[in-house]
């Protein structure tokens, strides 16, 4: 492995230094080999890096304005490091460290957890497995200790062996049901044959069922030391409080002498490929269960690139993909629905790769052949200004990042782990993108490519807090938008939220996919390289059409409102805010970028890897449970001259909530967007925030269909009318109930990967539900338990203690959501929007927990039977 710790007079840091740890680290370097005429870069504020004696390298980052403290723990092992018989063991292992350590059973690991509000959890890729553990501030060194316990001193009982295997071979099945995923083993499998990196990180469905708990527990015994981790901790802490409880809990492990694997004819983690693997220029085809066909083009890149030269080439590339698709389109109308670019870059072997979509193979070659011809001559360079707004960008993140301690683990653990602690410090510095933009202007394709062509299967016909300043102005005149402004004056981030009301509404006037055409042509504007110039002062990003797959971040899109988020430096808050209002009060789009965003959408619907199962099961118990849609959603593309009807209606400031939470005061926010408005002579539409509603529900419904596939799918419920003074209650019930279905499914059957399960509450009725997917050989297990889940008996286990857990549990996750000052703004409109009261949702968290048992066992008695259940199965 070539290591970035090769820097200018590399500093070991260790807890015993007498010397003071600040005054060392203001001449530490940032993993670069310095040129004669450039500045030693500093870290930022409240840094610290430190090597523990027995080889635990450790990286604190202090924000004393968060509540919450985040610690998360790079195991430098993952998929990388094992062979056919090997693979998936990685994973495998990070499912049993949660099942039990010399001195907790799992269920106390789990209720220790729940009790301090803490969030546990791990993921496992290419090179690394990450642990990470949140809790409030108060609560991080009793988290620790839970941490450190599985790390360390995890028994992987044999008789959760088989449990656990249920588990990941469920997660299996989940993930081979994606055609992307098929798409994803096709290509890993050719251009990384003969090396780890070409198998699953989940492991396979045999090497699974013959894993044997012996060898997982010497893979376990062999990685699993300290000189073999990396941690950082991040959020409110003492530096030397904190190193000293490091210390205590993870620094009295002795390290280890670890073994990886070793063979003729098989390599791992960063040994580079074999020599004989020459497939550049060669076509391999491979079959999968998307719909289109689709041709892979991968070039090799060097291995001597900086990410920050790959983040540059990414954006170049996506400005290449509309002028080659315009080449493509002229000389072949129609032939190629979608071109896209990625890189993929690891430390073994870097690959550009660009994908070519088809109707079907008629005119595959010419396309091909057109493509690479062209590709060859293309130029990469990109302006200084751009450049220097991925700088500026990037250190934003950085910024925004250090909110989310959860998430800072979750982004850099893979960095962590291949390149070391520098290379994610790396990220604050701009000079990387320098000299990535001088290696970008000089980059050429040069060698052949590798193509892989995959063919669709034949498609199967289907079936149907802070001390925070805090104020709400309504502006009264109707004219000027809503404001909430929040001041908090730890924060160095501007973020900005425009909640866009009635969004359903306005699209069954003016026609479908109005406000995600409208969004799209947005960001595109906004990200175009004339207003990159302006806006990179400010390191604004953007998100106008959320894709919410990150976990705990997930706001999902609703047909009561379209929103676009705003984030940024508050180095000049009223600059951002001028500049924003006037992009906005201004925006028109050209035909051109109307054509451009609706050939992008249909691109994308027919991109979209369905899964058949999941959706004839998700029509079936939708229409049975909830009253029909008020808003039509089948009606024509909205046209290109509706779409600036509709424009001019919906993306009015009348027609906004604006929730801003920055260092700046509530008034001077307020007074920033003074200069908001239109006359227009619009009429915006007035009615509540649209949600759909139960339904009512007066017989049974048992419904089976079949699909095939690898997932079955369940639903089992009932609906109940409830009283507005249960609510509280019923979300407790929720999280009891919903818990102990889960784990009686999950953990101790091995049944399910993902499901859901509890009580939900809208508008005045509650539903009691299941909802899971799980191998066809178990839906006959399962289905004649549903019923006895939802049966007063059920519960008599539930417990004050439990009830305590369980909330702490809910809210610490809670907590979570709120961490970002992007959040924070989205859950302020959200309450206003839906609840009319600010407050709302800060109210509703406050009222669960008062919650008693008492209260829960009345909702119990009053609810808990199911008069007209629904049950719906599809194979």
């Amino acid at each position: 492995m070539k290591k970035l710790h090769n820097i200018l007079n590399f500093i070991v840091l260790t807890i015993f230094l007498v010397i003071p740890a600040n005054l060392v680290l203001a001449n530490y370097t940032l993993g670069k080999t310095l040129g004669k005429s450039e500045e030693i870069q500093k870290l930022p504020k409240g840094v610290y890096i430190y090597e523990l004696d027995n080889g635990m390298q450790v990286l604190l980052i202090e924000n004393s304005a968060l509540p919450m403290v985040g610690v998360n723990v790079v195991v430098k092992v993952g998929s990388a490091y094992e062979t056919f018989a090997t693979s998936g063991m990685s994973h495998m292992l990070e499912h049993l460290l949660f099942n039990g350590t010399t001195t907790m059973t799992q269920k106390e690991l789990y209720d220790a957890t729940d009790m301090i509000g803490g969030y546990n959890n791990a993921h496992t890729s290419t090179y690394i497995t990450n642990y990470m553990m949140v809790t409030p501030a108060e609560n991080i060194y009793e988290g620790m200790k839970i941490q450190a316990g599985m790390l360390f001193d995890s028994i992987l009982p044999e008789d959760k062996f088989e449990k656990e295997k249920g588990i990941v071979l469920e997660e299996i099945a989940k993930s081979l049901a994606n055609p992307g995923e098929q798409e994803e083993r096709n290509i890993l499998s050719i251009i990384y044959n003969g090396h780890a990196l070409s198998l699953p990180t989940l492991g396979t469905y045999e090497t699974i069922k013959n894993m044997v708990r012996d060898n997982v527990n010497d893979f376990y015994k062999n990685y699993y030391v300290p000189n073999n981790m990396i941690m950082s901790v991040i959020g409110n802490f003492k530096r030397d409080e904190m190193m000293s409880k490091i210390e205590e809990i993870y620094g009295k492990v002795k390290p280890g002498i670890i073994n990886s694997p070793e063979s003729r004819i098989w390599r791992t983690g960063f040994e580079p490929l074999k020599n004989n693997l020459e497939i550049e220029n060669k076509v391999f085809h491979r079959f999968y269960s998307g719909k289109q066909l689709s041709v892979s083009m991968l070039y090799d890149l060097p291995g001597s690139y900086t990410s920050e030269f790959f983040e540059l080439l990414g954006i170049t590339l996506d400005e290449r993909a509309d002028s080659l698709q315009k080449i493509c389109d002229e000389k072949f109308p129609g032939a190629v629905s979608r071109i896209s670019f990625q890189t993929r870059v690891n430390p073994v072997k870097n690959y550009l790769q660009a994908v070519l979509t088809f109707k079907d193979d008629k005119n595959m070659q010419g396309v091909v052949d057109l493509f690479k011809a062209k590709l060859v001559k293309q130029s990469f360079g990109l302006p200084d200004e751009v450049i220097e707004s991925e700088a500026v960008k990037m250190k934003t993140d950085f910024l925004k990042n250090i909110e989310k301690p959860h998430m800072f683990g979750i982004y850099n653990a893979d960095k962590f782990g291949e390149y070391g602690i520098e290379a994610v410090l790396e990220s604050y510095s701009a000079e990387g993108y320098k000299k990535a933009g001088k290696l970008l202007h000089n980059f050429s394709i040069t060698t052949d490519p590798v193509i892989i062509i995959q063919h669709p299967l034949a498609e199967e016909e289907s079936t149907t807090n802070t001390n925070v300043n805090l104020q709400l102005f309504e502006n009264g005149s109707g004219v000027h938008p809503v404001v909430i402004a929040k001041q908090n004056s730890n924060s160095d981030l501007l973020a900005i939220h425009y909640m866009i009301k009635n969004k359903a509404a306005y699209e069954e006037k003016y026609g479908k996919n109005a406000s995600q055409i409208w969004h799209d042509i947005f960001g595109d504007r906004m990200n175009s390289p004339e207003n990159q110039k302006e806006s990179a002062r400010f390191g604004l990003t953007y998100t106008v059409n959320d894709n919410p797959f990150i976990p705990m971040d997930d706001i999902y899109l609703s047909p009561a409102f379209g929103y676009i988020r705003v984030e940024g430096l508050a180095d000049n808050i009223e600059g951002v805010i001028n500049y924003l209002n006037n992009q906005m009060l201004n925006f028109t789009p050209t035909p051109e970028e109307y054509q451009k965003a609706v050939k992008k959408i249909h691109g994308l619907s027919m991109m979209s890897h369905s899964n058949v199962a999941k959706d004839i099961f998700d029509d079936l118990y939708q229409n049975i449970i909830y009253e029909p849609e008020k808003y039509k959603s089948d009606n024509e593309t909205v046209t290109y001259e509706n779409l600036l009807a509709f424009g001019k209606e919906y993306f009015n400031p009348q027609n906004m909530i604006i929730s801003v939470v920055s260092p700046g005061t509530p008034e001077d926010i307020n007074n920033y967007f003074a200069p908001f408005y239109k006359y227009d002579n619009v009429s915006p539409i007035i009615e509540p925030a649209y949600q759909r509603q139960y339904a009512d529900l007066t017989e049974e419904h048992t419904v089976m269909d079949s699909a095939g596939g690898e997932q079955s799918y369940l639903f089992y419920g009932f609906i109940k009318p409830v009283d507005k003074s249960d609510e509280a209650a019923l979300q407790a019930l929720s999280l009891l109930l919903g818990d102990k279905i889960i784990f009686d499914v999950r953990e101790k059957q091995g049944m399910a990967y993902r499901m859901s399960a509890g009580v939900d509450v809208t508008d005045g009725k509650a539903l009691f539900y299941i909802n899971m997917g799980t191998r066809p050989e178990n839906v006959d297990v399962l289905v004649p338990q549903f019923p006895g889940f939802f049966k007063k008996e059920y519960t008599a286990s539930f417990t004050n203690e439990e009830l305590t857990k369980r909330v702490n549990m809910y809210l610490g996750r809670m907590m979570f959501r709120r961490l970002s000052s992007i959040n924070q703004a989205y859950y302020l409109g959200h309450s206003y929007y839906f609840d009319d009261d600010i407050y709302a949702d800060e109210e509703s968290l406050a009222n669960l927990k008062k919650v008693t048992m008492e209260d829960v066992n009345r909702v119990i008695d009053k609810y808990l039977h199911a008069d007209y259940p629904v049950e719906v199965v599809v194979r």
